[in-house]
């Protein structure tokens, strides 16, 4: 069966950075579905206008906010039923160039089983406290994973093969918020997946709005990675583990 690839944006209360790029998207060639992890109602009028413009472009809106990784799977799985083969993603926020999409969609067609990623090469618009954050991250992800093959575990631009990673959903319990992009990444080395990864320029907008939430998303990820390093620590005291299902804790 021919590769299918298709576009993927989950959103939240990010309407005015989608319009600014959304027009850039038309040149990839590829359909794109916004899902919508519940904004608010005038956010969500606005959402449909611009999405009325670009005939190449749908929308799939939830009902409650669940979260980025609740809106990835949600759109992964509805493109995947509509005969989607890949999924490329990249944030709403405009901080992912869509000139990118095009290196990561050739990749893919050399090596079509592949998870491939950006590799975030950052400005001087990074903020420092992100910046030493992502690198903790990257360290604990690199743990989890076994090795060195996770060379950066948060980047939002990346290309999933959808046969192979939409099995790792059932593993991932309810951690599926900011927290998604490091845990799929695991898991998915953890399947014996490869992964691939291509030096991407990622920009802050100065308009920028984050939904990060000081407190619950890092208590969010401390207990990912706690639950992620275990998991690795018994992997690796039982080998026989590695060929069994992993199961979501």
């Amino acid at each position: 069966m021919p590769e299918r690839y298709h576009l993927l944006i989950p959103h939240y209360c990010h309407v005015d950075q989608l319009a600014g790029f959304l027009p850039q998207l038309a040149t990839t060639g590829l359909p794109a579905l916004i899902v919508d992890d519940g904004s608010d109602s005038s956010t969500r009028r606005r959402l449909r206008g611009l999405i009325a413009g670009h005939p190449w472009a749908s929308l799939l809106e939830r009902n409650r906010n669940g979260g980025k990784g609740a809106a990835m799977i949600t759109g992964m799985k509805h493109l995947h039923a509509q005969g989607a083969t890949h999924v490329i993603s990249l944030d709403a926020d405009g901080q992912h160039d869509p000139a990118e999409i095009a290196r990561l969609r050739l990749a893919s067609q050399r090596h079509p089983a592949r998870v491939i990623s950006g590799k975030p090469v950052f400005g001087d618009d990074m903020p420092k406290v992100r910046l030493h954050g992502r690198k903790l991250t990257n360290v604990l992800a690199r743990l989890a994973a076994g090795g060195g093959h996770v060379e950066d575990a948060m980047c939002g631009l990346r290309l999933y093969p959808l046969a192979s990673v939409l099995p790792l959903f059932a593993t991932l319990g309810t951690r599926v918020r900011m927290e998604f992009d490091v845990e799929i990444l695991v898991r998915a080395c953890w399947a014996g997946l490869e992964l691939e990864f291509i030096p991407t320029r990622v920009v802050y907008p100065q308009d920028g709005r984050s939904h990060f939430r000081l407190f619950a998303d890092n208590a969010r990820f401390c207990r990912m990675h706690t639950v992620l390093i275990l998991q690795a620590l018994r992997r690796l005291l039982n080998p026989g583990h590695r060929t069994r299902q992993h199961r979501g804790a």
